[in-house]
């Protein structure tokens, strides 16, 4: 799906009372606009439905955001399109933009093949879809005119929560990876400027994984040094963070914030956190619109030509 989206599972309903809050919501209709476009992003509850205009082959996407502490169900209550008219839709754990996925493929519990789920038809998926983190989406082609979806969107509470997407510009977040082996990752999708103010990457005891010439703090290029566990800033235009650009790498023990902040001028900034499963790591950091767009870390190509 070719969309702007910078600009602009399986699981059953356990608690009835959030079940009938859900059902108080007024359905919200999702429309083409007058520019043909069909791009949704929401970050609440409730029904949501989608009748075609009869447009044609154009993909629609609804981007369904969350607090990162959450994951994202779906639930269809209503489902119409056609397969022999070339209509199908798809589930996605996470979100899809120009064929990167946020989590990256690297960094998601499962394989790339369980991500997604597609369907057409006159009956409705019988089972309900829960996402893997904050951020879930559908995309859907439905050439017919009048034909269309209704589907059920919940939040429901996520107890170790790894990688999210963040709705607001400024802020501050822990990432932790609950001492598992696995890549977690917040992604902004501004340019920012991130401050480290306390990281425990790689250590224990307060010593590094591996003999190193150096005592408690912050230790850059950990990545190159050897070590296996750390925590990357990275840019660029896409979703997927183990594509972008990397602006600088962490690792140590340092309970103080860090003098210097790290600024990237991209569509998109990512805090990555790598880990090998050995070690308890954690990283605090805030992060704000950078003041000073004069001194940058990391430039990506399509923010100095919109300059």
């Amino acid at each position: 799906m070719c969309v702007d989206i910078m600009t602009v599972f399986e699981n059953s309903f356990e608690d009835p009372r959030l079940e009938e809050e859900i059902n108080l919501l007024e359905p919200v209709q999702l429309e083409v606009d007058e520019d043909g476009q069909c791009i949704f992003v929401k970050s609440e509850e409730g029904f949501y439905s989608f009748t075609s205009p009869g447009t044609g082959d154009q993909v629609c996407g609804l981007y369904i955001i969350a607090e990162p502490d959450k994951e994202v169900e779906f639930e269809f209550q209503s489902f119409d399109i056609s397969c022999s008219k070339g209509g199908l839709i798809s589930v996605i754990d996470g979100w899809e933009l120009n064929g990167q996925f946020f989590p990256s493929p690297h960094d998601h519990p499962l394989p790339a093949e369980r991500r997604f789920t597609e369907f057409c038809g006159k009956a409705k998926p019988r089972k309900a879809f829960r996402t893997s983190q904050n951020v879930g989406l559908i995309e859907f082609r439905i050439p017919t005119k009048g034909q269309g979806f209704s589907v059920a969107v919940r939040f429901h509470p996520n107890p170790k929560p790894c990688n999210a997407v963040l709705q607001e510009p400024q802020g501050t977040h822990t990432l932790r990876n609950y001492n598992r082996k696995s890549n977690c990752s917040i992604s902004v999708i501004f340019p920012l400027s991130v401050n480290i103010l306390a990281v425990s990457v790689g250590v224990q005891s307060g010593w590094p994984q591996k003999t190193l010439d150096f005592e408690t703090g912050l230790l850059s290029k950990c990545h190159k040094r050897g070590i296996h566990d750390y925590v990357e800033i990275r840019g660029g235009d896409g979703l997927d963070p183990n594509l972008m650009k990397l602006a600088v790498d962490y690792c140590g023990l340092k309970s103080l914030p860090s003098e210097h902040s790290v600024s990237v001028a991209c569509g998109n900034t990512a805090v990555r956190l790598v880990s090998s499963g050995h070690f308890e790591n954690s990283v605090t950091f805030s992060f704000d619109i950078p003041a000073d767009f004069s001194s940058l870390d990391l430039i990506c190509p399509s923010f100095l030509s919109a300059l």
